[in-house]
């Protein structure tokens, strides 16, 4: 069906899967993440029903297990760009075995792997990237034991979606993919960026459909205007102009990242996401203690607890984690453990007040009363429900109700004060106590960046107020400085900690002149963080006040958008620009709506939020336009702290 997208993900993986049967398979995280979403949780069980006779990681770095016992047959799918992953991983997978045949599947098109022969004559230089790689392997092989009977096949499958939802979807191969704060360092991402517009350049040729792209955001801009000179495309454009049209947004995180640090969360999987830890290498989904769910009265002798998790293909289950509000879920959730439990008369069928620890309760007793079928045949249910009662009942509950607390008194305050707003000053002081009051310092950078990014271009804070400010986290930076030189700061440090600690600070002078270079640096990317919408005529704001006897309202940039899109009326949107498919023209050249086309996809570079993801589906849904497909896109998910480590702490490693 046009625009289907799980459709074109399904078709991806079918003809790889055909490929499993009889083979050792190696894959890497991020073609694991699109499998795991694709096959709901069942990455490895599909693979095994394809016929793999045994699956094994593919990373850079990890020599373990990758002998694979009888098993001549090797499929190995990387979503790599990277040369050196291929001369050293493969290399020793295929010293470590004995493969006659070896199936490549990259998910990078072979003019944009760029993969370098580690030989140097002549013939190897000229020949495409994945002749090198297939003459490589094969000196490989033929090196390990020759055979005039091996085979490399080198196969291109554009493997780099993993669908949330229906029509929702994110891109775990660009997982790290994130708008530099410092527009300089976009030239850093060309090589993701052009391995990015090659794939949607293959979804395009799936449907046999031309794009016209536009953008919002300077790193949008640049994505858009190398999409539409990117020749494979301009030649498809060229052969198929009379079919029919798509409009791929591009839009720049950095425009909105008051929406992306807030926890003030609506949705159940945002609160997941703020609370549990990832599942190991994923972007998108999270790792849920399964403890409580071990045989009965014995504990579990095993050092590694396998953890559950949320991907699900169950559309009812996705529809509870992103688009239901905590009261509707705990309300549905109970009713699915009352049916779970039919026929059970030990298992409490009614509660008068529904909560996480009710919930926790009737988990309990049902693990008690049922059998290990019944528990595997609802297993999914089981981490849904243990997923949310972890969630509320989190340690970390506490700071998020009292971050939560302060983004709503930094709206109002913003909202009704502008530019005489005291509300920096009051976060100073909240910097100093932020031990008495149980504060770890990753929240309040997220909310220091919420603070910023809410303010936007038009609220200037005073000098006065800034050095106060300034003053208060340069403090608090030096004391964080020396906490890490104690031995027993805490068990497992935060990415805040983890990155002081990489400074290897040790005596108080440098401790002193590196909390203020770094407090110096945080101070300018804040400064950059408030003028991002600068330039936008309709968006320049996020926040809403219509009248003064209102609360305002926060109604971020996506939202904004999309309310847009759908209007009836169809209003210019100055802010969304067609990008040239000329050098020569300006972005003024038309004013084309993007709704013009029946298939929008908006694709947000940076991630998402799950916040974003059920607000826009609810506009949507409430337009009722069977005519139009609207499909939403992101690198990730996105949570607040996540947006720290990426625009915050990944900045100031090198002061």
């Amino acid at each position: 069906m046009f625009g289907e997208i799980k459709e074109f993900a399904q078709a991806c993986w079918k003809e790889v899967l055909d490929l499993a049967d009889g083979a050792a398979v190696y894959i890497d995280h991020p073609a694991t993440e699109c499998l795991h979403w694709h096959t709901g949780d069942k990455a490895y069980l599909t693979l095994k029903d394809a016929g793999a006779v045994s699956v094994h990681e593919l990373a850079l770095y990890n020599f373990h297990n990758l002998k694979a016992k009888n098993a001549t047959k090797a499929l190995i799918i990387s979503t790599s760009t990277d040369t050196l992953f291929y001369q050293r991983t493969l290399k020793v997978i295929i010293e470590k075995n004995n493969f006659q045949k070896c199936y490549v599947v990259c998910t990078a098109h072979k003019k944009i792997l760029q993969y370098t022969s580690i030989k140097t004559n002549d013939d190897i230089e000229s020949a495409n990237s994945y002749d090198s790689l297939k003459d490589d392997i094969l000196y490989w092989m033929n090196d390990k034991m020759f055979t005039e009977t091996s085979q490399v096949t080198m196969i291109f499958k554009p493997i780099f979606i993993a669908c949330l939802k229906k029509d929702i979807f994110v891109t775990p191969p660009f997982g790290n993919l994130i708008p530099s704060i410092d527009q300089v360092l976009l030239h850093d991402y060309e090589a993701e960026i052009d391995f990015l517009i090659s794939s949607f350049h293959t979804l395009f040729s799936y449907y046999n459909v031309t794009e016209d792209v536009f953008y919002l955001g300077k790193c949008g801009q640049y994505v858009a205007e190398k999409m539409n000179h990117f020749d494979a495309a301009v030649n498809r454009r060229n052969r198929n102009s009379e079919q029919k049209k798509v409009s791929l947004i591009f839009v720049d995180r950095l425009l909105d990242l008051s929406t992306a640090t807030s926890h003030n969360s609506e949705s159940m999987m945002g609160k997941i996401l703020c609370t549990l830890p990832h599942l190991s290498h994923h972007y998108n989904d999270v790792a849920i203690n399964m403890q409580a769910m071990n045989l009965k009265d014995e504990e579990s002798n095993s050092t590694l607890m396998v953890p559950g998790c949320l991907a699900n293909s169950d559309e009812t289950i996705m529809k509870i984690l992103f688009n239901m509000k905590q009261k509707e879920v705990l309300t549905s959730l109970n009713k699915m453990l009352i049916d779970m439990s039919e026929g059970s008369p030990k298992t409490n069928k009614s509660s008068s007040r529904i909560s996480a620890h009710s919930l926790e309760k009737g988990l309990q007793k049902f693990r008690e009363t049922e059998t290990i079928e019944s528990l595997c045949n609802k297993t999914k249910n089981v981490q849904l429900i243990s997923a949310v009662v972890q969630a509320l009942k989190s340690n970390k509950t506490p700071q998020i109700d009292f971050i939560i607390s302060l983004e709503k008194l930094i709206l109002q305050n913003l909202a009704v004060s502008g530019d005489s707003s005291s509300i920096l000053s009051q976060l100073s002081n909240i910097v100093k106590t932020r031990a008495s009051r149980g504060l770890d310092m990753d929240y309040l950078l997220a909310l220091i960046i919420h603070l910023y990014a809410m303010a936007g271009p038009d609220i200037k804070f005073t000098e006065q107020q800034e050095k106060n400010f300034r003053d208060s986290m340069s403090s608090a930076i030096y004391e964080d400085i020396n906490k890490c030189n104690e031995t027993d700061l805490m068990d497992e440090y935060s990415t805040y900690y983890q990155t002081l600690l990489l400074l290897g600070i040790t005596n108080e002078e440098s401790a002193r002149e590196i909390s203020d270079k770094i407090t110096d640096r945080i101070m300018n990317i804040l400064h950059k963080v408030l003028n991002q919408r600068e330039m936008l005529q309709n968006y320049k704001q996020v926040m809403h006040k219509t009248n003064p006897r209102e609360m305002a309202r926060h109604v971020g940039l996506l939202e904004q958008l999309i309310t847009d899109l759908l209007d009836e009326k169809k209003p210019e949107i100055p802010d969304i620009i067609l990008a040239s498919k000329s050098s020569n023209a300006t972005h003024t050249d038309t004013k084309a709506h993007p709704c013009e086309n029946s298939w929008v996809i908006i694709y947000v570079l940076g991630g998402i939020t799950p916040d974003e993801i059920n607000i826009i589906e609810n506009i949507i849904n409430s337009k009722n336009n069977n005519s139009l497909r609207i499909t939403v896109g992101g690198t990730r998910l996105l949570s607040p702290l996540e947006v720290v480590d990426k625009i915050l702490l990944s900045n100031i490693t090198n002061v």
